[in-house]
């Protein structure tokens, strides 16, 4: 189940499509009106599979509370579904609907659970969502139509986590014709689900007429499915978060969290002109009583990989921890930009294999950067401005600020390391490519300009690091004080867990302390 759950959703599409062509087949299609259903359905899920293919399905944010409102609502729906509407429209059709919304909403709970770091809350909830829609659809089985039942499973199972992953997750609706083949692939497969909720007339897949819904039926029915559309709708708008009562800092910007103490994260797309088809978005933090007439010094923050830019926001609860250090007085107003890095496609394994270099660590300089300095009210000063990042992003903001001198005053490592592997841009490096972003070697070669330029260094390791990273971080540290180059060493005690939680704190008050500087 987490596999298909997880699975590139075009050939998700493709499958289901080809499915639902197969039992057509098998179970004998003989009404006009389920031909129409079958064609429709079948055309609209191929369109999908197209639109997806071609597009980036990579998640701008992870919405918990959203996911958790999705699931809540589809069970609500689905109980509907199984319920009241199962007496009125078509033998099956209601337990079919049931299952395919299940079936989504446990898609739903996958997703949630992995994103961002996995969250167990999840998974008792997806588990009970797939066994149930799994028991629907046997009771569809034996109560109605093989194709009706099937085919409103399958519908519903394609398009509801497709709708949640453009609200829940941030995925963006693609422009351009790949956006016009979504909406209209979408339109498809309802119109072929509608289709299949009641057959055309007494022998149609073998329904006798006594199963059939009279008049009163009929409108029963409609006002059920109404009723299901309006609940969806609700879902999704709830899913979302709402920004009504926000001014988006920056214009195409969208609220995705809120701190405890009034800080906000916000989400948008930075365009990237080294890799234009990148569409993935920038996560922003803003402190409580932002306003756009004060300035404020700006922390870069660079994800591992895997990763993105909500791991910061869903896992480690940035703007909780941030609106608490500035409210207590441990830390003064700040803003946190968040870029997305390394592979926007592919299996883990590929996206894993990536470094800050290259056009990402072009990004970060001479777009990332700038753009922020002219969008947002930031101080401009390299004094007042921190580049940190765990694992990858702490081996690339340590590696980029010393490249960069006088862009950044201070550089943090999170768990990371500081010597380059041969992977992303550094695959076919050659030795002085590899030297010339070889932290260790590079602070040797311009300690001088490092003491000049007053770049600081914050260094983290903890029980999670691993043996070897855990000793580069130790090396780099008695380096930099053999250099007399300013730095902090932050060393969780082995056996211990919970590294970023604990460190947290301590790297953003590092980071921006109350003293302007």
């Amino acid at each position: 189940m987490a596999a298909l759950a997880l699975a590139p959703l075009s050939l998700v599409q493709a499958s289901s499509a080809g499915g639902l062509g197969v039992l057509a087949a098998l179970t004998g299609v003989t009404s006009r009106r389920e031909r129409l259903a079958v064609g429709t359905a079948i055309a609209g899920l191929a369109l999908l599979g197209v639109s997806l293919a071609g597009s980036n399905e990579a998640a701008g944010h992870v919405s918990l509370g959203g996911a958790t409102v999705w699931m809540v609502v589809s069970a609500a729906v689905a109980a509907l579904a199984a319920g009241p509407a199962a007496n009125v429209i078509a033998r099956g059709a209601g337990l079919g609907i049931a299952a395919g919304i299940l079936y989504a909403a446990g898609d739903v709970g996958t997703k949630a659970a992995v994103s961002g770091g996995f969250h167990v809350a999840f998974v008792p909830a997806l588990l009970a969502c797939h066994g149930l829609a799994f028991v629907a659809l046997q009771l569809g089985f034996q109560r109605g139509s093989a194709l009706t039942t099937a085919g409103l499973a399958t519908l519903w199972t394609n398009a509801l986590p497709i709708a949640a992953g453009m609200t829940v997750f941030g995925e963006p609706l693609p422009g351009g014709l790949l956006g016009a083949s979504r909406i209209a692939a979408f339109g498809a497969v309802v119109t072929g689900a509608a289709l299949l909720t009641r057959p055309e007339g007494a022998s149609a897949a073998g329904v006798d007429a006594a199963a059939l819904p009279g008049a009163r039926g009929i409108k029963t029915a409609g006002g059920v499915v109404a009723t299901l559309a309006a609940l969806m709708c609700v879902a999704a708008a709830v899913a979302a978060p709402s920004a009504e009562h926000q001014t988006p800092p920056v214009s195409g910007f969208n609220l995705i969290d809120e701190g405890s103490g009034g800080g906000t994260v916000w989400s948008g797309r930075i365009p990237n002109p080294f890799v234009p088809t990148d569409t993935r978005l920038t996560d922003v933090y803003l402190p409580p009583h932002y306003s756009p007439t004060e300035h404020y010094p700006v922390l870069y923050l660079l994800h591992g990989f895997w990763g993105a830019p909500s791991s910061f926001v869903v896992s480690l609860k940035l703007a909780d921890v941030a609106d608490s250090l500035i409210q207590k007085g441990a830390a003064r107003p700040f803003m946190v930009v968040m870029p997305p890095g390394g592979l926007s496609a592919g299996s883990k394994q590929a996206r894993a294999k990536s470094e800050w270099a290259g056009v990402w660590e072009d990004f970060v300089v001479r777009t990332v950067v700038p753009w922020t300095d002219s969008h947002l009210p930031t101080y401009r000063a390299p004094t007042d401005r921190t580049i940190a990042g765990v694992s990858a992003g702490g081996y690339g903001a340590v590696d980029i600020a010393i490249r960069h001198l006088g862009v950044f005053s201070r550089a943090e490592s999170w768990e990371g390391y500081f010597v380059p592997f041969r992977d992303g841009p550094f695959a076919h490096a050659s030795a002085a490519t590899l030297a010339a972003h070889n932290p260790t070697l590079l602070v040797q070669e311009r300690a001088a300009a490092i003491r000049t330029r007053a770049l600081h260094f914050f260094l983290s390791t903890g029980g999670s690091h691993g043996a070897v990273k855990r000793r580069w971080t130790l090396d780099f540290a008695r380096e930099l004080e053999a250099l007399h180059i300013s730095a902090r060493l932050w060393v969780q005690p082995l056996g211990e867990k919970g590294f970023g939680r604990h460190q947290l704190p301590a790297a953003l008050t590092w980071a921006e302390p109350t003293t302007h500087s």
